[in-house]
């Protein structure tokens, strides 16, 4: 009985720590927000600025990565110039 109950206690502390575990970055779910489509369009828009940190109007691979989105960026640089500009990132998404 004994036993149990020291399982029972260790089993429900690393609940909250597995659950802290699956929680996404802020980045991650800027990310994941403006793949949802259309209806998320209006956090595409919030989404490039807050990615764009230099707020120079691109995003660049490093701005990119910081956000987790580096493996898409080669998609979504159109002209391959090594930066998203607003209406690349946009249109993607208006696209999916």
């Amino acid at each position: 009985m004994r036993l149990s109950i020291i399982a029972l206690c260790l089993a429900l502390a690393a609940v909250p720590g597995a659950a802290l575990a699956e929680r996404p970055s802020p980045e991650d779910n800027l990310f994941q927000t403006a793949q949802a489509g259309t209806s998320a369009r209006p956090n595409v828009v919030s989404s490039f600025d807050e990615i764009d940190t230099d707020h120079n109007g691109y995003i660049t691979v490093a701005e990119a990565s910081r956000a987790a989105m580096a493996a898409s960026f080669g998609s979504l640089d159109r002209n391959f110039d090594g930066l998203l500009s607003r209406e690349e990132y946009e249109d993607h998404y208006k696209d999916h």
